[in-house]
Order: structure tokens, then C-alpha cells, then sequence
């Protein structure tokens, strides 16, 4: 039998050794690893897991549903000259505020004042022919046939006189309600057909918020709720439901909401808006979103330390969210939320935890 060489028994030992601490994971002078939090459980002792806990105690958050929408004006409207003529004057500039009544454009009369003047006249001669007619009709030598046709006359003049009176009136385009001028479409010396479009007006007090809600939501918003509107400008303006759409729309299965909100400041109407309808008060906890997880069956919850130092999953539902963390609702009003390790542990388990003195949500 050939003799083996002294350096390969030595290179054999070496690795031998090499093994063997690998596998005892020992060092000679050394002691073993103490455990840390979240990290796996020694194969000797098979001691619980140590994970991190804070106790977290409910507190009264409103549920809301909360909507992107815009605000519109309460009213708006484009005035139309309701006669023909050339614009005589222009009282109305864009962004003025206007009073109800307030004349924004008249047109030049023309020959309406002559018109006027004939027909009244004409009015007077019917109106003494009606009188003559039922004189005599009175004493028999008049018949009724000519009484009627007097009366009929008579009627036919005040009422071309009424027209005339009425076409004069209506050269003054006067504004409808009280609002802002939102756009002058004529100047002096444009002619203005019947029809023609003059001038735009819009309301913006109050403002209309608008916007579309899930059909999930239907049966939480009534006509009448309180509601709370975010303008772009970042005001935030207190306003009731005053419209709930009695059907969805039939693309989007969205409902349609309204919500008049004061605009004494002026905010333009058709900008951008958050709409806030609080629904209901209920008991939550403000969680880091990085402590949700999903069991088995994909439910979202919260993995908690109970009294028997056990880990429970308790599912959970998102109630809203802010800078700080989310508003969730399922858990008891004190619980042990884990905040470190809870990735390493199942519901049922035995662990050893320790408090940590950070809330569930930084």
C-alpha cells in the first residue's frame, strides 16, 4: 500500500475542522449569537420569536367619502337682444358686477317713439268708435254685428299700441339676476338681430360643487348632508347636499352629487374641487400602511399580539388616510400592534415581544 504524503494528511485535518465548526457553529473562545428581533428561532432551544409591539388605542374618526369634482355658478346665461338694432351704448364690461334689472346694452329706438305715437292715436279714434257703437246699439239703431266689430277694432288698436310699447321696452337688454359679466359680445354701432347674443352673465354666489360618487355610494349620501368643499385656492368652504342623482349614469354606474357652497371671495366658477361628505363616526387606529398584510383568502389585516402572547391576524378596513398613516377599523380599542417581525410569524404562534415606544404609524 503506497504511503500518503504528511502534507496531504495535514490539508485533510484542516478541512475536517473546517466542517466540523460549520456545522456546530462554534468558534473556539466565542459565544453563540443572541436571538433579535424578528430573526429566526435557534434549531437547539426552539425558543419563540421575538418580535416588536405597540399598543394602540382607538380613537373617534369620521368615515367620508371624499370625490374630485369642479365648482360651477349657480346660474349662468347669455343675454339675446329680443328685437333688431343697431347698439347704441354698452354699460357692461367683463369681470363688472351687475344688479338685477340693470340696463347692459341698448339699442337705438329708431322709428319705434312714431310708431308709438300713431298707434295710440289710432287707439283713441277706436276707442270713441266703440263708445258711438254701443250708444246707438243702446237705443236700437245700431245691430249687434256692428257693436262687435267696433269692440274688436278697439281691442286690435291697444293691442298693436301694447307691442310697440313692449318692443321699445326690450332695446334695453337689462340683466336678469344678480351676477358678474363674464363676456361682452357687442360694441357700439353693431347691429344686434333678433336673437343675436350680447352679453354673458354668470352667478357665483353660491358655487355649485359637482361631482360623481361609486354606486356603492348611493345609499350613504342624502339630500340635505353636511358637506365639506376644498376649492383649488386650498379655502375650505361648509355646504349641504342639496341634489343626488336618481340614477346612475349609465356608462360609468357614477351618481351625480351637487353641493352649494358660499363664494363670497369670488373663486371663478368651472375650477377644480375636493368634495367631503362625512357619513358616520367610528372607533380606529392609525397604522403605518406598512403593517398591512393579506392572509390566505387575500383579506387585509393586522397581525397583534394577544394576552396569551399569541399573534393574531385581525382583518381590518381602511376608513381614510392622511400624512401620517391610515385610519383602519376592526381592531379592538387597545391592541398590540406588531411593528417589527410580524413578516416572520403566523397567526398562532407563541412569541416574546417586546414594547416599543414609537406609535403603529410614524
Amino acid at each position: 500500500m503506497p504511503r500518503i504524503p504528511r502534507n496531504y494528511v495535514i490539508a485533510g485535518a484542516l478541512a475536517l475542522g473546517v466542517v466540523l465548526w460549520m456545522l456546530t457553529g462554534l468558534w473556539p473562545g466565542r459565544e453563540a449569537p443572541s436571538a433579535e428581533v424578528g430573526a429566526p428561532a435557534s434549531a437547539e432551544g426552539g425558543a419563540p420569536l421575538t418580535v416588536e409591539v405597540t399598543l394602540s388605542r382607538g380613537q373617534s374618526v369620521e368615515r367620508r367619502i371624499v370625490a374630485q369634482g369642479q365648482v360651477r355658478p349657480e346660474r349662468s346665461a347669455t343675454l339675446r337682444a329680443q328685437t333688431a338694432g343697431q347698439v347704441e351704448s354698452v354699460s357692461a364690461e367683463a369681470g363688472q358686477a351687475v344688479r338685477a334689472g340693470d340696463v347692459l346694452v341698448r339699442l337705438s329706438l329708431d322709428d319705434r317713439p312714431a310708431r308709438l305715437r300713431e298707434a295710440r292715436a289710432l287707439l283713441q279714434q277706436r276707442q270713441r268708435e266703440y263708445e258711438a257703437a254701443r250708444r246707438l246699439g243702446a237705443t236700437g239703431l245700431q245691430s249687434q254685428v256692428r257693436q262687435d266689430e267696433a269692440a274688436a277694432a278697439l281691442e286690435s288698436a291697444r293691442a298693436t299700441v301694447e307691442r310697440i310699447e313692449l318692443d321699445i321696452d326690450r332695446t334695453g337688454i337689462r340683466a336678469p339676476f344678480d351676477g358678474i359679466v363674464d363676456e361682452r359680445l357687442v360694441d357700439v354701432g353693431d347691429y344686434a338681430g333678433l336673437e343675436s347674443p350680447v352679453v354673458t352673465l354668470v352667478d357665483n354666489d353660491p358655487l355649485t360643487a359637482v361631482a360623481f360618487l361609486s354606486q356603492h355610494h348611493f345609499d350613504a349620501v342624502r339630500a340635505g348632508a353636511e358637506a365639506r368643499v376644498t376649492l383649488v385656492s386650498g379655502e375650505v368652504r361648509s355646504g349641504h347636499v342639496n341634489a343626488v342623482a336618481p340614477r346612475a349614469d349609465e356608462a360609468s354606474r357614477t351618481f351625480r352629487i351637487e353641493v352649494d357652497v358660499p363664494n363670497p371671495g369670488g373663486v371663478p366658477a368651472n375650477t377644480s374641487a375636493e368634495i367631503d361628505i362625512p357619513i358616520e363616526t367610528v372607533t380606529a387606529h392609525r397604522i403605518s400602511p406598512a403593517l398591512l398584510a393579506l392572509d390566505g383568502d387575500g383579506v387585509l389585516g393586522v397581525k397583534t399580539v394577544g394576552g396569551d402572547g399569541r399573534v393574531a391576524f385581525v382583518p381590518v378596513e381602511i376608513v381614510r388616510s392622511d400624512a401620517r398613516g391610515l385610519w383602519v377599523t376592526g381592531l379592538p380599542e387597545r391592541a398590540r400592534v406588531i411593528t417589527a417581525g410580524g413578516g416572520f410569524v403566523t397567526p398562532g404562534e407563541a412569541v416574546d415581544s417586546v414594547e416599543s415606544a414609537a406609535p403603529a404609524a410614524s
